[in-house]
């Protein structure tokens, strides 16, 4: 029989992120490990894929005087669902320019302004699904001739107002109607008008532009008027907006539309508090797909720019 040879154990150098790791574990300090900074440390050593994003200024934009276009580097770029619509999905840390180009809300006002408007809105829905107390004037004969003031008081008309309203729309049960029942929608985003937006997928030959519209810059001018970089934009054939250019040289480019953001500061347990603004996820719907010319993608990998190579 041929022996078998059994290889000598080799020594696997350890590298920066499992050093902070031991750190973490077997400190001298008492405090337990936070679970952020460990997620960070984890996925520092998981290559990303390295994607631009590209959206129009609003006319009503602060950014409009200085740039047609503005961009991102995204490293948090992934692919949702394929079916029953293909979705991509990022998120922008704010505040964030991007995010401000993004949102249905800018042309309207800011974001708190918006929130205003929904709340006044339900609560106007919410005061038709309700029974109110009229006026004394207002009731029928032999009410209008009892002692008691021209206005209810605000006791009882908040006692009544939580009473449901059997005449309202939403009742019902007690109202029966044939017309069908439109199922309501039921979705943790914020549904927003479709918003243009060009995503291109980076090759090893776009790490400059990845690392230009990584930069925290204003005006983007510079970087759009740069020859042989962009491709250039179609001219509108329909009334839709067109898409934002994609990037030249890219293993593929998606136009997308903005469909719906989650605010991720919302998503906190009860009793948690979130310091900051946080980070705001865009969901996305992929209507057309360009395939590139190149087929090696740029990748971030410990905090760095990175490709592959295939096994021998």
């Amino acid at each position: 029989m041929r022996p078998i040879t059994v290889p000598n154990p080799c020594i696997i150098p350890r590298t920066p992120g499992q050093a902070i790791l031991r750190r973490f574990y077997h400190g001298e300090g008492s405090n337990p490990p936070d679970t952020a900074d460990l997620l960070r440390e984890v996925m520092r050593n998981v290559a990303q894929p390295v994607a631009v994003a590209v959206a129009s200024v609003p006319p009503t934009s602060p950014l409009a005087p200085l740039a047609r276009y503005h961009g991102a580097t995204l490293t948090s770029f992934t692919s949702l669902t394929l079916h029953p619509r293909p979705l991509v999905a990022f998120s922008l840390r704010l505040p964030s320019r991007m995010a401000d180009c993004l949102r249905p809300w800018r042309t309207g006002g800011s974001r708190e302004e918006s929130k205003a408007r929904q709340a006044v809105a339900a609560q106007a829905v919410q005061a038709g699904n309700t029974l109110r107390l009229p006026p004394k004037s207002e009731l029928p004969w032999p009410l209008s001739t009892l002692p008691m003031p021209e206005d209810p008081p605000p006791w009882a008309q908040s006692l009544v107002s939580k009473i449901p309203n059997p005449l309202a729309p939403s009742a019902g049960p007690i109202m029966p109607s044939t017309a069908p029942k439109v199922p309501p929608e039921r979705s943790p985003a914020t549904l927003i008008p479709p918003t243009p937006l060009t995503i291109s997928l980076l090759s090893i030959s776009n790490e400059a532009i990845a690392d230009a519209l990584s930069q925290p810059r204003t005006d983007h001018s510079s970087i759009f008027a740069l020859p042989n970089t962009w491709e250039e934009t179609p001219s509108a054939s329909t009334d839709e907006a067109p898409h934002p250019p994609a990037l030249l040289g890219c293993v593929g480019s998606l136009q997308c539309q903005v469909v719906g953001s989650v605010m991720l500061k919302d998503l906190c347990l009860p009793g948690e508090v979130q310091e900051g603004e946080g980070s705001e996820m865009f969901i996305c719907r992929v209507v057309a797909v360009k395939m590139g010319d190149m087929s090696e993608p740029l990748l971030h990998w410990r905090r760095k720019y990175a490709g592959v190579k295939e096994f021998d």
